[in-house]
């Protein structure tokens, strides 16, 4: 099997992975409105701008969230302005997750979770948790634990059509 029937092959498994899970998850929760980490804004709305939109919820201390934000900070550069990219901070105070930015690519817009956007999404039972919502703010997926680059290479190939290759 050559390595370019292995990648379609992966392709379809994401794919079949997301179209079973969005029947799963019906709840709609972008753009959502939470406060900034990076910034003194009072609030910050993130507009997908008809972009699909993956999240990774962090907290402090969270050794496979830096790993996975490796691999985030990759695919801003690779996917900026093909969808949007954020990281969501939890179980922790401002302070703490700020200073947990240190580990993550500043080019990645941050924010601190509210009691309200963790009930749009189900909640979260450990971190780091990857939201994926699609172009229509609709969540497809919401994958506990860390997701490696070849698989999220994948569902980044998949949510760009083709267009965003890491």
């Amino acid at each position: 099997m050559t390595l370019n029937n292995m990648v379609m092959i992966k392709g379809l498994i994401v794919l079949i992975f997301i179209s079973a899970m969005s029947a799963t998850f019906t709840v709609k929760s972008t753009p959502f409105t939470l406060k900034p980490l990076h910034t003194k804004e009072q609030t910050y709305h993130l507009k997908n701008n008809n972009l699909a939109t993956i999240s990774m919820i962090f907290q402090p201390n969270c050794s496979w969230c830096k790993k996975q934000g490796k691999t985030l900070a990759t695919a801003i550069k690779h996917c900026q302005g093909l969808l949007n990219i954020s990281l969501i901070g939890t179980n922790g105070n401002r302070r703490q997750l700020t200073h947990e930015l240190k580990h993550y690519s500043s080019d990645i817009p941050a924010f601190i979770a509210d009691r309200q956007f963790l009930r749009k999404i189900g909640g979260y039972q450990a971190s780091p948790t990857t939201l994926i919502f699609n172009r229509k703010d609709k969540l497809l997926v919401k994958k506990r634990g860390f997701i490696p680059a070849e698989q999220l290479a994948n569902v980044l190939d998949m949510l760009t059509q083709g267009k965003c290759q890491l």
